[in-house]
């Protein structure tokens, strides 16, 4: 052997060498896909950080497993919106080459602008307040929900004067309520509001018995064409409301005008679509007739604030891969 054939050889060896040593493992295709479907089912159960965590596995095994950044994406919204946000930026790096995700390719990257637009959320609002056990009714709300949420925070609120003290008491509960859950604040003009009582209109429109109505309202300014949002409830004042009434009418009008664009199926929460009216009895051996009560959701049930964390949290409707 010359020399030169000598340094051709030990030239190709060194370049298989490294060639060989700049290799990625091979994972195990089929712990990848395990640890995927797992994640999937957490998923649907909302337990979203474990399903971050069985997603995470899935990748680990296969770093090219486009499907499970996008699932563990949506479950970030839930957890860690930045992490969500790099999420999804890998599902496009990575899908980008494959045909048959051109579309779902083009749907993350609009998503995706919506979530890195979306507002800061205060504390209360946060996924880590979201009570797995008591689950959301969300999927039931979440199409006709889209795009209600308010950008701009904390959310305005005008209660006006209220016709009778009562249900000044009642409304101002429900307001305080809510103001505990969700960044309210009160203004002393209707016109600065984003949500107002409509207590002048419902003395005209007696046709609204706690019925929201939200439109977008269009004003020219500067000559340019302009308009916000605003949401107005207006509740029926020919009824004799009690401060109980009164409150949980409001309180689950409010919850519309937040955005729950949709009614619960569970009479235990607020954002039922009918306002409950339980009569307990109470017999009594001393009295000759029987006793009745009312009884009246007083606040929202965590399932709705989980409904409205989720409403928040979530960049829009969206289904993850099978």
């Amino acid at each position: 052997m010359n020399s030169v054939t000598r340094r051709l050889l030990v030239l190709a060896l060194i370049l298989i060498g490294v060639a060989g040593g700049a290799a990625s493992p091979v994972g195990d295709r089929e712990k990848a896909m395990a640890a995927y479907r797992e994640g999937n089912g957490l998923f649907d159960q909302n337990h979203f950080a474990d399903a971050v965590a069985a997603y995470s596995r899935a990748l680990e095994e296969d770093p090219q497993y486009a499907e499970a950044y996008h699932n563990r994406a949506l479950a970030n919204e839930m957890v860690d919106r930045q992490k969500a946000i790099e999420d999804f930026r890998h599902f496009i790096e990575v899908a980008s080459s494959q045909p048959d995700l051109k579309y779902d390719v083009a749907r993350v990257k609009a998503r995706l602008q919506i979530l890195e637009s979306m507002p800061p959320l205060p504390e209360a609002m946060q996924p880590s307040h979201y009570v797995v056990a008591a689950g959301d009714y969300y999927w039931a709300i979440s199409r006709s929900s889209e795009g209600e949420e308010w950008a701009r925070l904390p959310v305005k609120v005008f209660l006006g004067s209220e016709p009778e003290m009562k249900w000044q008491e009642g409304t101002r509960d429900a307001f305080n309520i809510w103001s505990a859950l969700f960044p309210l604040q009160l203004v002393a003009l209707p016109q600065n509001a984003d949500i107002r009582m409509g207590w002048e209109e419902a003395l005209l429109e007696t046709e609204h018995a706690g019925e929201a109505v939200e439109w977008v309202r269009i004003r020219r300014v500067g000559g340019e064409l302009t308009g916000r949002r605003i949401a107005v409830i207006v509740v029926d004042v020919r009824r004799r409301w009690s401060k109980d009434e009164m409150r949980a009418i409001v309180l689950h009008e409010m919850g519309h005008a937040l955005g729950i664009k949709g009614h619960s199926d569970s009479p235990k929460d607020i954002m039922y679509w009918m306002m409950q009216e339980k009569a307990y009895q109470i017999p009594v051996p001393v009295i000759h007739y029987p006793l009745f009560w009312r009884s009246l959701v007083k606040q929202p049930s965590q399932r709705d604030i989980n409904t409205l964390i989720r409403l928040y949290n979530f960049a829009g409707t969206s289904t993850r891969f099978p």
